[in-house]
């Protein structure tokens, strides 16, 4: 089996699929009720984000804060029976500034659904500066 063609690989691509284009209901579908979002750094979006609810404040706090004006590619996602991950380069724009670069993020994954999800940027400095 291809690495893509596994089904954590296809879990990933679907939540980005949704959460590219806005979408933070149908990626929220992707999620455990239970899940975490550990977002690095020390900005107000920094920490650890337990539940889905949680998880969607902390999602749309992001697209409220960007006006929506998040754009990200995908370069490479892969895979195995626990865990995912995706080589992300993103866009953010906000109040006249922009961020870009690239990001992994790493998903536990628990009956096909994500149970935790940690996100990695290039440069942790230069998103806290964004995010402040």
């Amino acid at each position: 089996m291809k690495v893509v063609d596994h089904p954590n690989a296809k879990l990933m691509e679907a939540v980005y699929a949704a959460f590219t284009v806005g979408d933070v209901q149908k990626a929220a579908g992707y999620w455990t009720k239970d899940c975490v979002h550990y977002y690095p750094g020390t900005s107000e979006l920094s920490g650890a984000h337990e539940g889905i609810e949680s998880a969607l404040a902390f999602a749309g706090r992001m697209f409220e804060i960007c006006q929506g004006r998040i754009q990200m590619e995908i370069h490479e996602i892969g895979a195995s029976d626990s865990f995912a991950f995706a080589t992300v380069f993103t866009r953010y724009e906000r109040e006249g500034r922009s961020l870009e670069m690239p990001f992994v993020n790493v998903a536990r994954i628990q009956d096909g659904l994500i149970a935790e999800f940690w996100t990695y940027p290039e440069d942790q400095y230069a998103v806290d500066r964004f995010w402040a």
